[in-house]
């Protein structure tokens, strides 16, 4: 079997389970880089095609990763801006050198329901969504027993096994229900009234060009300050992206065959707060 062939095969598979069609073709979900006619030796899955998870690859014969971020720094992909730098022609010459392919799952990912990611998230976390009807994408979770925004962060960062979490809040506010995000898809708490955390990946701090988005940090802030204590949690892009992409190795297992498939994971870009820095004065 070759990629081109393995993706069509996804999604005729999507398509089979209610996958609804994409409403104009994906600009994320193409071949970054390979001959996507060569025959694949075996398949990796990831939160993002980082130099360590293509040199795993290459040490394992994956020679065909599927990664649910960005291959070449930035959400388009387009390499013009990198021009002759040569971090990126060290990453290109290893991936021709070693024969890899590469192609991104972003936007169909976030079309199948159940949502791979958020599945993934939900079973990382070890909660079970409420049964809401209709279902919304970003899962609601009444917590099985109420806990401190404190308690809560130390829960989700162990986990997730994140070491580079941000909270939002009164440590000491009591959590009851939790609305969960992945990646950039942040739950909206001006839509979630009875929400009192959110459990997330990443929101914009501020504006963000003529985005309309919100600064969710300052707005939990400002209704703590007021009197309805609200917290926030932020885990990061791979710290809610990356160990949920184990979902799509298990679910191209059950009809690749023949093929050796297997996570491997990008891991956190951060690290804790280094020695020291904790005192600035």
């Amino acid at each position: 079997m070759t990629p081109r062939e393995l993706v069509d095969l996804i999604y005729r598979k999507a398509a089979e389970e209610g996958t609804p069609p994409a409403p104009a073709p994906s600009r994320r979900d193409t071949f970054k880089i390979g001959d996507p006619d060569a025959r694949i030796t075996g398949i990796a899955t990831t939160g993002m095609a980082t130099f360590r998870v293509l040199r795993r690859a290459v040490a394992e014969r994956r020679n065909f990763i599927i990664t649910h971020e960005d291959t070449w720094f930035r959400d388009n992909d387009i390499v013009d801006f990198l021009g002759d730098d040569p971090i990126y022609l060290a990453k290109k010459a290893f991936i021709d050198r070693n024969k890899l392919i590469i192609w991104r799952n972003h936007d169909l990912a976030h079309r199948m329901r159940p949502d791979p990611l958020f599945a993934g998230q939900l079973r990382a976390l070890g909660w079970v969504a409420d049964p809401i009807v209709p279902a919304p994408r970003m899962p609601i979770v009444t917590l099985p027993k109420p806990m401190t925004l404190r308690a809560l962060a130390r829960y989700a960062a162990g986990r997730t096994g994140t070491h580079s979490h941000r909270v939002v809040g009164d440590p000491d506010m009591i959590v009851r229900k939790v609305a969960v995000g992945v990646g950039y898809a942040f739950p909206s708490l001006p839509s979630l009234p009875d929400v009192d955390a959110i459990v997330g990946g990443e929101s914009a701090e501020g504006s963000a060009g003529t985005l309309p988005t919100m600064d969710q940090s300052a707005f939990a802030a400002d209704m703590t300050t007021l009197g309805h204590p609200r917290g926030i949690i932020f885990l990061g892009h791979m710290g809610t992206e990356d160990s949920p992409m184990q979902l799509v190795a298990n679910w191209l297992g059950g009809f690749v065959r023949d093929i050796p498939i297997a996570f491997l994971p990008a891991g956190e870009p951060f690290h804790p707060p280094l020695s020291g820095f904790t005192d600035t004065r």
